[in-house]
């Protein structure tokens, strides 16, 4: 099974991941990403879109938030969702985002970057679409050793997804071009952040 079949298979029960607890940690670490209102997001890796609520949130009437995520079905079930009608959704990979350069705000990659196939690649992507000075954050409500054993886990298709190592995920944030690189990596939360210099 390939991966993106793996995860339009995985539609069916994915939202039963995130009880009350974890949508309330959830909006905690929304409030991390600093989004401002009229903000430009993208949220990388959407799935089936549960940051979308808090990110249109913060963004605001005037703002913009796209999801993007490999799996359509993963997408159409974001979109189905109520609440969501504002957001833009495009089924699309990571390592080849259908947009122009210098467009947004915030990118956003929420339980997603260690399935990205080409990681580095990705990244040279999110700093491409990413306005000068604006932010991109890697966040998952798990450690990267969590995210590892989860992974290990989950399925055949998953199992080798992981996180890179911090010196080995700094210095590919600073050759796709981030500075004041940050990255927490403790039990219930790994967030790696830098702006585009």
């Amino acid at each position: 099974m390939s991966k993106r079949r793996y995860f339009d298979k995985s539609v069916s029960h994915w939202d039963n991941l995130y009880d009350r607890e974890v949508l309330s940690s959830i909006k905690d670490l929304v409030q991390r990403f600093k989004i401002k209102k009229g903000a430009s997001v993208l949220d990388l890796g959407s799935g089936t879109g549960v940051l979308l609520p808090f990110l249109l949130k913060s963004a605001g009437n005037k703002g913009e938030v796209f999801a993007i995520d490999f799996s359509l079905k993963m997408l159409l079930k974001a979109k189905s969702k109520k609440g969501n009608e504002k957001a833009k959704f495009i089924n699309a990979d990571a390592e080849k985002l259908p947009f122009k350069k210098d467009l947004f705000d915030s990118v956003i990659c929420f339980g997603s970057f260690a399935h990205f196939p080409d990681k580095r690649k990705a990244l040279k992507e999110i700093s491409r679409v990413l306005k000068n000075g604006s932010e991109i954050f890697i966040a998952h409500l798990l450690s990267s050793e969590e995210v590892k054993i989860h992974h290990q886990h989950a399925g055949d298709e998953v199992e080798k997804d992981v996180l890179p190592k911090e010196k080995t995920m700094k210095s590919w944030m600073t050759y796709s071009g981030f500075k004041g690189i940050e990255i927490i990596d403790r039990p219930s939360l790994y967030l790696a952040s830098g702006s585009k210099r």
